[in-house]
């Protein structure tokens, strides 16, 4: 698993079940513990690095964000709901069922989008 999407608790980045893969919460967070797009908060570099970061996870696990069936986004204010669609809209194919929810915070106060997904892949035969 690289580093760039390692977990910090005791958790996967990502797990196969069948031929779902469960990606776990990914948020903008850096390998070095630094926050992307962190003061002033930029909702659009975040979500940007979050996505790259489900993708990593997606291709470690052999699939692409074009096999994400649901994806849960959280933010820590609406207010950043345009900036982070924005970007969501360029990575997404409009298939993956969505839910944005607003949350009181994240795990790090610098931390305004957190993303998890789960992606349909046919294990190999």
């Amino acid at each position: 698993m690289s580093a760039a999407i390692a977990p910090l608790g005791r958790y996967p980045a990502w797990c196969r079940a069948g031929d779902f893969i469960y990606v776990s919460g990914m948020s903008a967070r850096q390998a070095d513990g630094s926050v992307a797009g962190a003061g002033p908060y930029d909702a659009a570099l975040q979500t940007r690095v979050v996505i790259d970061k489900v993708r990593a996870a997606l291709a470690e696990a052999g699939a692409t964000l074009d096999d994400c069936v649901t994806v849960t986004s959280y933010l820590t204010d609406m207010a950043y709901f345009d900036a982070y669609n924005a970007v969501y809209a360029q990575s997404f194919n409009g298939r993956a069922a969505r839910a944005t929810v607003g949350v009181a915070q994240l795990p790090h106060p610098d931390m305004v989008v957190e993303l998890s997904v789960t992606a349909y892949k046919p294990e190999a035969a």
